[in-house]
């Protein structure tokens, strides 16, 4: 008994050992994504919303209104929101991208996943000559819900929208 223990024991350090160098690695991409956030003033915020055709009929997700809360919820954490025109013109303006994607898995299941990136402009490291755009932040939650329950499809996107003003206000204060 006390060696099967000694093994156990043996396993579980060997497993924590490995861990900890990449739950480290995990949180410095973190810290690198929340710091990419740093000084930036303004940025456009798109929302985007796919489903298959059973859903999109039935659907209670509003696009539009997902637009203005999460345009509302940037503003009272005070990032300025370039109009979408403007940012359209331009790809030197940072974006918020916000996608949906849900779909009618039938007997009144809805799986979804909802993620957020932050697009910005960049200067390539090996091309210095080059500037694109790119993903520096960036998080997503996905779940399953019925059709009593669509609402919180909006209450995860919501939530995501929270919890980067909370990274920008961390990181700009």
């Amino acid at each position: 008994m006390s060696i099967s223990i000694n093994i156990n024991r043996r396993v579980l350090l060997v497993l924590v050992l490995w861990l900890v160098p990449v739950l480290a690695l995990a949180q410095n991409e973190v810290a690198r994504e929340r710091s990419s956030l740093k000084g930036i003033q303004s940025m456009g915020l798109s929302v985007n919303y796919e489903a298959n055709a059973p859903l999109t009929e039935k659907t209670e997700i509003n696009v539009p209104s997902l637009q203005k809360k999460g345009e509302q919820a940037l503003r009272e954490g005070g990032i300025r929101v370039v109009p979408e025109d403007e940012v359209r013109q331009s790809d030197e303006i940072p974006l918020l991208y916000l996608h949906i994607n849900a779909m009618d898995a039938g007997e009144g299941l809805v799986p979804f996943a909802v993620n957020l990136y932050f697009y910005q402009p960049v200067k390539l490291v090996l091309n210095q000559d080059m500037q694109t755009t790119a993903n520096t932040w960036e998080s997503g939650t996905v779940g399953i819900v019925s059709y009593d329950r669509l609402q919180l499809i909006d209450q995860a996107a919501e939530d995501l929208l929270q919890e980067f003003i909370h990274d920008y206000k961390t990181i700009n204060n």
